[in-house]
C-alpha cells in the first residue's frame, strides 16, 4: 500500500504521479515569482549598506535578528518539506517543469540567507559603539558589556537551532525515514507552526525599542519601504498562485502586519525628530538674549520637554566678551536700581530668575551631549 505523501498525494514515482503534484503556472505568475525572489532578496540589502556605511548598529535589537532568523529558518524549513516531492519531480521532469514550483523556496530561502549576515555585521560593530560609550562615558558601560554578551549567547544558540534542524532534516527525507513519512509531515507542519508563533513575538523587541528610543538609530527604512508592500504581494503569490499550506503563508500575514507598524513608527520618530531639529535651529537667532541672562520661554520649553534632542553650540570668543560686558553693564545697572528703588520686589525676583537660569542652562550644557546618547 503506498504511504500518503505529506501534500494529501501518495508517495510519487512516476512522470504522471510527479506531474499531478507541480503547480502550473502562466508566464505573468512566473513573472511575479521571479520578480518577488529578487524583491524580497535585495530590499535587505539597504540594511547591509547602512551597517557597513556608519559602521554602527545603534538601534537594532539582538533579539530581532535572532528571532527573525529562527521564524526565516524555520519557515524555509517548512515549505523544503511539504514540498520536497516538487523538488524530486526536477530529477524526472526537468527544470522546466517542476522550477514554477520552487519559487516560494527560493524565496523563503533567499530572505534567511539576506538576512543572517545582519546579525554577524551586528556582532562586529557593535565593538564600535562599546568603545565610543566607554570613551565619553554616555551609557552605562557595564549595561552595554552585558548586552553585548547576550547578543553572543544568543547568536550561538542561533547556530546550534540552524544546525540540529538541518540534521534532522536530512534524516527525515532520507531513506531512513522517507519525504512521504507521518513523522516528516508532523515535523514539516510543525516549522511551519514554530515560524508562526516566532512571528507573533518576532517584532516586539524591535518595536520596543524604536518606542524606547523615539529614534531611528541604524534601522534601514527603505528596507522597509521595499519589504511592506512586498510582503502583501508576497502573500498573494502564496495563497492564491503557489497555492502553499495555511502552516506556510500564515506566518506572512503576521509578518506582514508587524512591518507595517513598524516602519509607521520609523517615519513617525524620523520626521518627529527632524522637525524638531528644525525648530531649535530657528531658535539660534535668540542664543545672545540667553547668555546674557534673559532667558527666552520657548527655548525653556524645548530643554523640558525634549532634553535628548536640546543641542547647544557654545559662544565663541568674541561673542563671550560681549556677553560679558553685557553682564558686567547687566550688574551696574541692577546696582543702580537697587539703590534707587530700595531693593524692590521685582528686582529681587529678576535676578533670581536670571540666577536660578544661568545656574540651568550651564549645568545643563555640561549635561546635554551625555543627555542626546
Amino acid at each position: 500500500m503506498p504511504s500518503n505523501c505529506i501534500n494529501g498525494t501518495v508517495d510519487p514515482s512516476t512522470s504522471k504521479e510527479f506531474r499531478s503534484i507541480v503547480v502550473s503556472m502562466d508566464a505573468p505568475e512566473i513573472t511575479l515569482g521571479i520578480f518577488l525572489l529578487v524583491g524580497c532578496c535585495f530590499s535587505i540589502v539597504p540594511q547591509h549598506i547602512k551597517i557597513l556605511k556608519t559602521k554602527s548598529v545603534v538601534g537594532l535589537s539582538f533579539l530581532w535578528m535572532f528571532l527573525g532568523n529562527m521564524n526565516q529558518f524555520s519557515g524555509f524549513i517548512n515549505m523544503f518539506i511539504l514540498k520536497f516531492p516538487q523538488i524530486q519531480a526536477c530529477g524526472v521532469l526537468g527544470f522546466k517543469e517542476c522550477g514554477p514550483s520552487l519559487l516560494s523556496i527560493l524565496q523563503a530561502f533567499g530572505i534567511w540567507l539576506f538576512s543572517f549576515p545582519i546579525y554577524i555585521l551586528y556582532l562586529i560593530f557593535v565593538r564600535n559603539d562599546l568603545k565610543f560609550i566607554e570613551k565619553n562615558s554616555v551609557k552605562d558601560s557595564p549595561a552595554a558589556r552585558k548586552e553585548y554578551r547576550y547578543a553572543q549567547l544568543f547568536f550561538l544558540i542561533l547556530v546550534m537551532f540552524l544546525s540540529s534542524v538541518t540534521l534532522v532534516v536530512g534524516i527525515l527525507v532520507s531513506d531512513i525515514v522517507g519525504p512521504c513519512s507521518h513523522p516528516t509531515y508532523i515535523f514539516g507542519y510543525s516549522m511551519g507552526m514554530l515560524s508562526t508563533i516566532i512571528t507573533f513575538i518576532q517584532w516586539s523587541p524591535q518595536i520596543y525599542r524604536t518606542i524606547r528610543d523615539k529614534a531611528v538609530g541604524s534601522f534601514s527604512i527603505i528596507m522597509l519601504c521595499i519589504q511592506g508592500p512586498g510582503s502583501l504581494i508576497n502573500l498573494y503569490f502564496l495563497v492564491f498562485v503557489s497555492k502553499e499550506s495555511v502552516s506556510t503563508w500564515l506566518a506572512y500575514l503576521c509578518s506582514s502586519v508587524q512591518v507595517f507598524i513598524l516602519l509607521a513608527l520609523l517615519i513617525f520618530y524620523d520626521r518627529r525628530n527632524k522637525r524638531i531639529a528644525k525648530e531649535l535651529k530657528e531658535s539660534s537667532t535668540e542664543e545672545q538674549d540667553i547668555h546674557s541672562g534673559s532667558p527666552n520661554q520657548s527655548v525653556l520649553n524645548y530643554k523640558e520637554t525634549h532634553p535628548l534632542l536640546y543641542t547647544q553650540s557654545p559662544p565663541s570668543p568674541q561673542q563671550q566678551n560681549n556677553n560679558n560686558n553685557n553682564n558686567n553693564n547687566n550688574n551696574n545697572n541692577n546696582n543702580n536700581n537697587n539703590n534707587n528703588n530700595n531693593n524692590s520686589p521685582q528686582s529681587r525676583n529678576q535676578g533670581i530668575l536670571n540666577s536660578a537660569f544661568n545656574s540651568s542652562y550651564h549645568e545643563n550644557d555640561r549635561e546635554e551631549y551625555s543627555d542626546k546618547i
